[in-house]
Order: structure tokens, then sequence, then C-alpha cells
């Protein structure tokens, strides 16, 4: 997500009730709170709608998409064709320096990217999730260890073919991208990955369409579902089992030529997907009810954005956070939302194509500004929430990373960060260590980056009491 520089600020007593005063009280790494356990009546709901599956489905049916060995995510695990490197392999000189602060105080795992992967901002990573999210649906295997990344393509002047209505703007994007990795270790050893393009069906002879305008700051794998946040509504879902191969992927430019980053769709009959082998498809959204998402919100129970989303594991819901810069803080009169929705409820719309509006389960609100990710779960000791809050530090490229446990009277903790830190996900290693994923987002200095939770949860010395 791009960053913004300026100032966190607070709300004053009269925002928390509705009314429409602006925030006032100064941001200064003091009092930042978490206030868990308000009441989610009267907050927007999430209504289902799902995608047409028919154009999908007649394409693979007559052999325009198809497939190695079957549908789904065995065939790109099985045809990976890219590397990354770990931190001190020679690949990684540049984009260490982005994980030197954090990697000289902790324990830090951290890998980068080959190639344009790695110095390009043409794609920039947003969130990360796992196949340990995905099996905390009950039942499901994911087949191994995995690590999945969700890209946005910056939009420019020369990528918008199929999204007109999106403009000329580095912040805005054209097309989403699932990054398909084998678990990296911290041997050194060197993993491989895939990038899957993720679409929409489409019904106007083109079979399939780009994701256009979604800025996908956060996702979830759970089941065989990858929800994707999308920023103004809710969520958009993809199915795994929905992993197509492009049989002319790299022919399927016009006249047989080599595809351009606009081919996507049919191009001289064949489908296309901008070169890419393989494409993940939408089967539908979450949007909220009534609909509406601000960042200068006046009221708690309205304009809810979906900036980040992260699996809470205890209870299998999915945690959705607003990003908010420091204007918008300053005109909100409420305080930016962390908010609870069960995947029961989810995963039961999309299953039965139930219309019936899943309403959250929890609510939290919090004055931190430039939110990137949270992670929440109950304290083991006291059963009350803690939460993991990566931020944007204004005017610069680092991050923070904070830790609250909610109504123990003592201040958050702040570790040192990794710069430019994104959406973060909870992992468990073979040990019963907790970690969290996270990626660095620039060219040059971006990585895939692994840290333990235990290392970030205790206050500073000198903490005052909330």
């Amino acid at each position: 997500m791009r960053k913004t520089a300026a100032v966190l600020v607070m709300a004053v007593t009269a925002a928390l009730t509705g009314s429409a005063s602006a925030w006032a009280v100064a941001w200064d790494n003091v009092k930042p709170v978490v206030d868990s356990g308000k009441s989610t009546a009267g907050l927007q709901k999430l209504v289902w709608t799902a995608t047409n599956q028919a154009p999908v489905d007649a394409a693979f049916a007559d052999g325009s998409l198809s497939s190695d060995g079957g549908a789904g995510l065995a065939q790109v695990y099985s045809h990976t064709n890219q590397q990354m490197y770990y931190k001190s392999a020679s690949q990684c000189a540049s984009a260490k320096a982005a994980v030197a602060d954090a990697d000289a105080k902790y324990t830090l795992a951290a890998w980068c990217f080959s190639g344009a992967d790695e110095t390009s901002d043409a794609w920039v990573p947003q969130a990360v999730t796992s196949s340990q999210d995905a099996q905390q649906s009950s039942g499901y295997s994911a087949g191994g260890d995995e690590i999945v990344g969700l890209w946005r393509q910056a939009a420019n002047a020369g990528n918008r073919g199929r999204c007109t209505s999106v403009p000329d703007d580095a912040g805005r994007s054209v097309n989403l991208r699932a990054m398909f990795i084998q678990r990296p270790y911290t041997d050194g050893t060197h993993s491989a990955y895939r990038h899957v393009l993720l679409v929409a069906p489409t019904g106007n002879g083109n079979v399939i369409a780009p994701i256009c305008d979604v800025h996908g700051g956060g996702a979830v794998w759970y089941g065989p579902y990858l929800f994707v946040s999308w920023h103004g509504a809710g969520f958009k879902v993809f199915d795994t089992r929905r992993t197509y191969k492009i049989p002319y992927d790299t022919t399927c430019g016009t006249g047989g030529g080599a595809p351009g980053v606009n081919d996507i769709g049919v191009v001289g009959g064949r489908v296309c997907a901008a070169g890419y082998r393989y494409v993940m498809v939408q089967v539908g959204q979450f949007a909220t009810t009534p609909s509406g998402c601000t960042t200068t919100p006046t009221s708690l129970n309205a304009g809810l954005c979906f900036s980040g989303i992260s699996l809470q594991w205890s209870d299998n819901s999915i945690v959705s956070s607003e990003y908010r810069n420091p204007a918008d803080m300053t005109a909100s009169a409420v305080p930016a939302r962390i908010v609870n929705w069960s995947t029961a409820d989810l995963v039961n719309r999309i299953t039965t194509g139930s219309a019936t509006p899943v309403t959250a389960t929890r609510l939290a609100t919090t004055n931190f500004e430039g939110i990137q990710g949270v992670m929440e779960r109950p304290n083991a000791t006291s059963g009350r929430a803690e939460f993991y809050i990566s931020r944007t530090v204004p005017g610069n490229d680092s991050s923070e990373l904070w830790y609250e446990h909610d109504g123990d009277g003592v201040c958050p903790a702040k570790g040192v960060y990794v710069d430019n830190a994104e959406q973060v996900s909870y992992w468990v290693d073979s040990d019963g260590n907790g970690h969290l994923w996270t990626f660095t987002e620039y060219g040059g200095r971006r990585m895939l980056v692994r840290i333990y939770t235990n290392e970030y949860n205790d206050p500073p010395s000198g903490c005052p009491t909330q």
C-alpha cells in the first residue's frame, strides 16, 4: 500500500459517541490504544453474490482452457518456474537493507526474489497467507507447506486495455496475481515459486477478464477459497480448484505471437492471460450492506473499509482492518475499526448461495494510523484479545510492529521492524513457535520476511499504564 507522510492523531471523547467531531490528540508513541469488545449492532453486514461460471466451464469443456493433470493448485506447484533466495545469498545483497535493523536485534528470516520480481515496481506485493491458514478449515489439506503472496499491478498508460475506467495512477491497480511458493527454509535452501493471474469470468465472449481497481491489501487462504480484501466493499473470493492452464500461454497474442500486457481474454480465437500459464477464477464477492466505504467516517457503524485481512485461528474468523492516512484520521469522527467475520458464515453463503447477510462477530477500535495488517488472537493466559499491528511510519520507509494485550493496563509494545512492511499472517513452526509473515514492498528492497511473535511482545522499559 502506498504511504503518505504525516502525523497520527487520536480521537477525542466526543468522537467515540459517533458525533462528527474530528480527532484532535496528536500521536505520541505513548498512548496507542486498541479497544476490543465493541458492539457490532448496527455495523454494516456482508452479502454474497456469486459470479456466473458458465463461460469458464464451457471453455474448459472445449479445451480453450485446460490443465496439467487436473484443474487446481497441484499443477502450479509441479511447474514452478522462478527462484527466491535466503537473505545471506548474494542475490539479496541490496534487498536485505530493508530488514537490517530488525535483523540485528531479533531472530529474523528473509528471502528475496529473482529478476523483475525483485527490482521492478510494475508489480508490488501486498499480502501474504499460507497453507496453515488454509488448513484451519476442518478436513482440508493444502498438500504441503506453502506460502502465498498477493501482488497488484500498478496502473499506467500502457496496461489498462481492459481496465479502461482506472486512471493512470501507480496507487491504483489493473491486475492481481497470486504467488505460490514452496515453503522456503532458513538453511539457505532456495525455494521455487510461480505466479497465477487472478481473473473474473465474463459473459461477453472473452471468457475471462482482469480484476480491475482492487488493491488487494489483504489475503486469506481458507479451505479451497482465497479471500482478497476489496477496499471499498468487502472481499473478492477465488476458488483454488478453479485454477486452469492457458493452452497457448506464450502464443496467444495477435496473430499467434507473444501476448502483450493487455491480452487478457480471447485474442485471435485463443484464451489469453498476458503470458501467464495459469489463471485462478473468481467465484463471487461479499459486499457491504448498506454499501459504502469512507476513510473519514462520521459513524462507527457506517462507511466500513477493507484494507487488510488475516485469519484468526482460535475461532476461524477473518479479521479486517482499515488503513487511514493522517489527513483521514484528522477528519474522521470515529477510530479505525478492526472487525471479525465468521468463516463458517462466509463459507455457508458461498456453498449455499444464500443472500442472508453475514453479521460481524466482533469489533475493536484503534487510534493507529497507517495500519497495513493486524493479527488477532486470544491471550493464552487471560483469554482477552491480543493484537499485532503492522503500521506505516509517516515520512520515511520504515514500519513499526506493535503488540497490544487488551485490558492488561500496560501500554502496547513497539518492536524494531522491517521497512515498508505490508499485511501480516500467522504461522506456527514444528517446535510450536508462533511467527508472523510479511512482505517488504518496494523493488530493490523486496523480501518475504518471517519473525517470531514472542520477540515483539515485551512492554518497553518505563512503559506507563493506560
